[in-house]
């Protein structure tokens, strides 16, 4: 049977109708791009030595090892935001327009083209969500940054352009309507009773465990409640922090660990498919607020919104949560695959 779930966490509504889905062995996409990469490309701006094809370096985690660095951060060549053009909208309109302010960069994960975030090791995994936690820290600080958003496009997809491991940074100087409308609602639930609600919302799903994948010390892995598509994951920190500027380093150290867990399960269980994920609840105006609860979103791509969805503007998944995450928790993880 059909129904209409609310997310607790951010006030939208979600269809779970489970009758139009198909069994999780029919989920299975693909990618075979993987099949064809080779530990370098002469045609890839982020492999090590083509220096050349890149608009600059920003920033690096340095090694010991050759090529010399584990992570590299540099500006994206095609921006969706520039910063030098932020000071007046240009050209005619005829309505509302805004300057499109902000900063885009790419983060290179890996020298290996032919690596994937579930194969790197532990000092890489902790290279990249150190350097997602420095570039949002020093992103948020910039006078009219309003909000910080670290993401990653894996496979054609989840919009990725480039096989080579890299997520992706965006700083906006406006507040986006989405994370507006969910940030509005988490500011009046804890006027209301006094507490974040995504605390209470781990409570909830701790004492109900159906949706739980895992639980560490620092960190709950949940099919949330009301997922917006099949396979949909949630990473959200046990301690109450508004963004991931306030994730210490043992805690950032087992968020990269349990950020390949779960995308292994999702690898073993639906045949590597594309996804998205997303660390959301990145703004300079809600940072120290007690409401602001942050969490990283995995959605893989295997649904494509129908016209319903786009005049309704609620999504309908064809799966229910619970299954899910039995399917989910109950994948053995792999073991974690080594490039050559």
């Amino acid at each position: 049977m059909s129904e209409i779930r609310q997310d607790r966490m951010t006030g939208r509504w979600v269809v779970i109708a489970p009758e139009r889905g198909r069994r999780p062995r029919q989920w299975h996409r693909c990618e075979s791009e993987a099949k064809s990469a080779a530990p370098f490309d002469s045609a890839c701006p982020f492999c090590p030595g083509n220096e050349r094809l890149l608009p600059g370096i920003i920033e690096e985690v340095r090694s010991h090892k050759v090529p010399g660095w584990r992570t590299r951060v540099v500006p994206n060549k095609y921006p969706v935001l520039r910063s030098e053009h932020g000071s007046a909208p240009m050209g005619e309109s005829t309505g509302p327009v805004r300057a499109g302010y902000g900063y885009h960069e790419v983060i290179v994960e890996t020298a290996r083209h032919d690596a994937d975030f579930t194969t790197l090791s532990d000092i890489d995994l902790n290279a990249v969500v150190r350097t997602y936690r420095q570039r949002y820290v020093e992103l948020i600080s910039r006078p009219k940054v309003k909000v910080v958003l670290v993401f990653r496009n894996r496979g054609r997809g989840g919009g990725a352009s480039l096989v080579h491991p890299h997520s992706q940074v965006i700083a906006i100087g406006m507040m986006p309507p989405q994370l507006s409308a969910a940030f509005a609602w988490a500011r009046s639930y804890y006027a209301g009773q006094g507490r974040c609600v995504t605390c209470e919302e781990l409570e909830r799903e701790l004492a109900d465990g159906r949706r739980v994948v895992e639980a560490t010390k620092h960190f709950l892995v949940v099919v949330p409640f009301a997922a917006a598509s099949p396979f949909e994951l949630s990473i959200l920190p046990r301690r109450h922090q508004a963004s991931i500027a306030q994730c210490d380093d043992t805690e950032l150290a087992e968020l990269g660990r349990i950020l390949q867990r779960a995308l292994r399960r999702l690898n073993a269980v639906l045949h590597k498919p594309s996804y998205n994920y997303v660390i959301e609840a990145g703004a300079a105006e809600h940072a120290d607020a007690p409401y602001s609860h942050w969490r990283l979103r995995i959605v893989p791509d295997l649904v494509t919104p129908g016209g319903f969805e786009l005049g309704a503007g609620l999504p309908i998944n064809p799966s229910r949560p619970e299954e899910d995450a039995g399917i989910l928790r109950a994948e053995a993880i792999p073991a974690r695959g080594r490039v050559k």
